[in-house]
């Protein structure tokens, strides 16, 4: 039974990180091909470790890409996505006098190359431009700019890797640079371990340990890291300020794939080591609480024509 490695496992945390074929080395049947895809995913309430409160969080993210393919070894594609995530926090929690944000908007537009390096290898390069917002805003105090890049090697039929790097600035006059590999690695006729797509992804790619039940059915164990950063209306609790929501999910999957263009797909597990942050609009920190974990869930779908 053969494994579709061009499709990395789904995964709970959210925008489309690697085109659909990053591994892919037979020649393309159409050189130009779309995509749409997907998802929700719903945080139940998590009481807030060090102050007062609780809260929960629904979210959801969409996005179209356009890839074309000039060698089978060589291509360029165009993402552009957008979603939103509502947090829903009690009365007394101890974050920001109550209520801290409400629903926080997302846009985003990627390029993504990739590119055949000496007999083996693939290059990676995906600059990003962000937003992050909360509803009204100031678009331009919201905006991001970044890249991931990776190169990858293919060592043996079984193994592909190689090391990666995502640098992004931050909302306030900062860079954030980050590791992340690239892998797809075969451990047996079944099981194998991959790097992971994420819906809306804010912190590069995670990893999946997966395994390939059925021709149409594959189940998968994913992690990844999760940093949200996000800028507050001039109307809330602190005008201009700036939201963080750092998290691990951990979330078991199941996808179904009864053909090329369709893939569907489920997820459930947990995000653990929760951390909200609030700062003003001088980038000072105001308040600061862990939360405990939650269970996570929620359903992706993948369209490729």
């Amino acid at each position: 039974m053969s494994r579709t490695t061009q499709k990395p496992g789904i995964v709970a945390a959210f925008c489309l990180l690697f085109a659909p074929g990053v591994f892919a080395q037979a020649p393309p049947t159409d050189p130009v091909s779309f995509s749409f895809d997907g998802g929700v995913a719903f945080r139940s309430s998590a009481d807030l470790s060090d102050v007062e409160g609780s809260f929960s969080v629904n979210r959801w993210f969409a996005s179209m890409g356009v890839t074309y393919a000039w060698s089978p070894r060589h291509s360029i594609g165009l993402s552009v996505g957008g979603g939103s995530s509502t947090y829903d926090f009690d009365a007394l929690t101890g974050i920001g006098a109550g209520a801290p944000w409400e629903e926080i908007d997302e846009t985003r537009i990627s390029l993504v190359g990739r590119f055949g390096i000496g007999e083996t290898g693939t290059l990676f390069l995906i600059p990003s431009a962000r937003y992050y917002g909360e509803n009204d805003a100031n678009t331009s105090d919201g905006r991001t700019y970044g890249m991931f890049a990776a190169a990858a090697w293919r060592l043996n039929e079984n193994l592909t890797i190689g090391p990666g790097v995502g640098v992004f600035s931050k909302l306030e006059d900062d860079t954030r640079i980050f590791p992340i590999l690239v892998i797809d690695w075969k451990l047996s006729e079944r099981w194998y371990l991959s790097t992971s797509r994420g819906l809306a992804a804010s912190q590069g790619p995670g990893l999946t340990l997966g395994y390939q039940a059925a021709e149409q059915w594959s189940f998968g164990l994913t992690s990844r890291y999760e940093n949200l950063e996000f800028r507050l209306n001039e109307t809330g609790t602190t005008p201009g300020g700036i939201g963080k929501d750092q998290s691990i999910p951990v979330v078991i999957s199941a996808a179904w794939e009864p053909n090329k263009t369709v893939k569907l797909a489920m997820f459930a597990g947990m995000e653990f080591a929760g951390k909200l942050k609030l700062k003003n609009a001088q980038d000072e920190l105001i308040s600061e609480s862990k939360y405990d974990p939650a269970p996570l869930f929620g359903a992706t779908f993948e369209l490729n024509f």
